[in-house]
C-alpha cells in the first residue's frame, strides 16, 4: 500500500436519504459514523440529504445540507424508511415524488459544487441516491463511489425499471461498497464490475457500547428489572425481515425452562400492533415487553441491561432480508451473548458459530427456542460469548478501518493515467 501521509485531505458530498435526526436517533446511524470517521482524518464532508421537519443540524464534524422538494411537510416521506410498505413495496406516494426529489438533489448537489469543488461524490443507496449522484458525477465529471445498504438493491432486482437505472449508476462507479455478502452479489447479479465491487462491513462506536458492572447495574434498574430476571433483548425496526415474530412463537417454550424470562423488544414499526396480538394469542404477553422506539442511548441501556441479544432475522415474504444488521454489531461492542439467524451478513459479524455467538437457521423456532434455553442455563457460556463477542467487535468493525478502505478507493478514483486531481477516470 503507497504511503498516503503527504496526501492531502479531501472535499467529499455524501447523497443520501436518511440519517439521524437528531444527536440521540439511532436510525441510519451508519451513515453518520461513515462520515464522521472520514472528518476525524481531516476530509471535508458534506451531507445532501431530504429535509425533514424532525431533522436538526445537530453538532458535529460533518456540514448537513437538507433540501426541500415537497409541501406540505406531511407529505415529504422521502427516505427516512417512510417510502416503502415495511420494507417490501414502495408507496404509491413516493412514485410522485421522485422526479421532483431528484431535481432537488441535483440542483442542491450542483450549487454546493460551485462553492466547494468536490473531489468525490459518495451516494448512500443505489436507488434513488446513486441515480442523481451518477447524473451530476457525469455533469462535473467527478468520481462515484456507491454504498448499497440493503433495501436499494432488493428494489432494484425486483423492478424492470429501477433494475435498469441501478445497472447504468454500478456500470458507471469508480467503486461500490456492499455491507453484506448478499448485497454484493446483488450487485454482481446486477452486472456489476466485479473489480469495482468491495466487501465494506460497517463499523461500530465500542467506545459508547462498552459495558461495565456499574452501567448493567445502573440499566437494569432503571428499567425495572429484578436481579433473578433473565433478558433477552432485541432492537430495530419491527418489520417482517427482522423476524421478531419466530422470537415470539419461541417463547412459550423457552419460559416453560426459564420462568424468569423478560423479553424486552425495542424499536417501533407498522409489525408491532400484530406482535402484540401474537404475543396475547401465544400465553407470553406476561414476560414481553414492547419499548417502543429508543434513543441512541435507550439502545445501549437496553444492551447493557440484557444477558441475551436476539437477532431472528429472516427473507421476508417479499423475499428482502437484512444485510448487516447494525444492532448485531452494537450488541456485540456491548459484550452481549448472541443468538441470531444464520443470514450472510450476520455470519460475517459472528464468523464463528460458538465463539463469537449461536446461529440458527432463519424461521426455525425451535432451534432458536433450543439456543436461548440453553445459554438462558449456563451463566459461564453467556460469560464467554459475551467476551468473545466485544473482543471480535473492537477488533473487526472499527469506523477507523471504514474511513481508511474509503479513502484508498477514492484516491484510486482520482489517479487516473492524467494524474488530474478531480477529473473522472476514463
Amino acid at each position: 500500500m503507497p504511503d498516503r501521509r503527504s496526501d492531502p485531505p479531501l472535499k467529499i458530498c455524501f447523497l443520501t436519504s436518511s440519517y439521524p435526526f437528531t444527536a440521540q436517533d439511532g436510525a441510519a446511524r451508519f451513515v453518520h459514523a461513515m462520515a464522521q470517521s472520514l472528518a476525524a482524518k481531516g476530509h471535508q464532508v458534506d451531507v445532501v440529504l431530504p429535509y425533514h421537519p424532525q431533522l436538526q443540524r445537530w453538532p458535529q464534524d460533518v456540514r448537513l445540507v437538507p433540501f426541500r422538494y415537497i409541501w406540505p411537510d406531511r407529505l415529504a416521506i422521502m427516505g427516512y424508511a417512510q417510502a416503502t410498505h415495511s420494507d417490501k413495496q414502495l408507496r404509491t406516494l413516493a412514485y410522485a415524488l421522485a422526479p421532483g426529489f431528484a431535481a432537488s438533489a441535483a440542483f442542491t448537489l450542483l450549487q454546493l459544487h460551485r462553492q466547494v469543488r468536490y473531489d468525490i461524490l459518495h451516494g448512500h443507496w443505489v436507488v434513488p441516491n446513486g441515480v442523481v449522484a451518477a447524473w451530476v458525477a457525469r455533469r462535473l465529471r467527478r468520481p462515484l463511489v456507491i454504498s448499497l445498504h440493503g433495501s436499494d438493491i432488493f428494489f432494484a432486482l425486483r423492478q424492470g425499471f429501477l433494475r435498469r437505472a441501478a445497472q447504468s449508476v454500478l456500470a458507471q462507479a469508480n467503486a461500490v461498497t456492499a455491507c453484506s455478502p448478499s448485497l454484493r452479489d446483488g450487485a454482481l447479479a446486477l452486472q456489476a464490475a466485479p473489480e469495482k465491487v468491495h466487501l465494506l462491513p460497517y463499523g461500530v462506536d465500542t467506545d459508547f457500547f462498552a459495558a461495565t458492572d456499574q452501567k448493567r447495574s445502573q440499566a437494569r434498574q432503571e428499567l425495572g428489572i429484578a436481579p433473578h430476571q433473565i433478558v433477552l433483548a432485541f432492537t430495530g425496526r419491527l418489520v417482517e425481515k427482522k423476524g421478531v415474530d419466530y422470537l415470539i412463537r419461541a417463547l412459550p417454550t423457552v419460559q416453560q425452562q426459564l420462568p424468569q424470562l423478560l423479553c424486552l423488544i425495542g424499536g417501533a414499526g407498522p409489525e408491532q400492533p400484530a406482535l402484540v396480538q401474537l404475543a396475547n394469542s401465544c400465553g407470553v404477553a406476561d414476560c414481553v415487553r414492547f419499548l417502543g422506539a429508543l434513543s441512541w442511548a435507550g439502545v445501549a441501556r437496553l444492551l447493557h441491561a440484557a444477558d441475551i441479544f436476539v437477532a431472528p432475522s429472516v427473507h421476508d415474504s417479499a423475499g428482502n432480508a437484512d444485510g448487516l444488521p447494525n444492532t448485531v454489531l452494537e450488541a456485540m461492542a456491548a459484550g452481549c451473548p448472541i443468538v441470531a439467524t444464520s443470514l450472510p451478513g450476520i455470519q460475517l459479524a459472528i464468523a464463528q458459530e460458538g465463539n463469537d455467538g449461536l446461529l440458527v437457521p432463519e424461521q426455525d423456532v425451535e432451534a432458536l427456542a433450543a439456543a436461548l434455553i440453553r445459554l438462558g442455563h449456563a451463566p459461564a457460556l453467556r460469560s464467554r460469548l459475551g467476551a468473545q463477542a466485544c473482543q471480535r467487535a473492537a477488533q473487526a468493525f472499527s469506523w477507523t478501518r471504514v474511513a481508511d478502505q474509503l479513502t484508498e478507493f477514492y484516491r484510486a478514483a482520482l489517479s487516473p493515467a492524467t494524474g488530474e486531481r478531480g477529473s473522472a477516470p476514463r
